[in-house]
């Protein structure tokens, strides 16, 4: 049998609001393991960064301009 290299994912970018977040934290807490929690918090952590990011992104003036000729074309 043959075997395919396995590409790596993060979590962290399907996490996109804090609801999905505090899910995700909760179910974590609900396995009593504490480096699973741990780790649980460090992707949490990176996902909120991620939203900060594209909020920021999505706040500047260029680009609201742009979505806004392109809604207009």
């Amino acid at each position: 049998m043959r075997s395919e290299p396995l590409t790596p994912c993060d979590p962290a970018k399907y996490l996109t609001d804090d609801e999905d977040i505090a899910v995700f934290l909760a179910d974590a807490e609900e396995t009593g393991d504490a480096s699973y929690i741990a780790r649980a918090r460090e992707v949490a952590e990176r996902a909120k960064a991620m939203k900060q990011t594209r909020n920021e992104a999505c706040s500047d003036s260029d680009y609201a301009d742009l979505s806004k000729k392109q809604r207009d074309a």
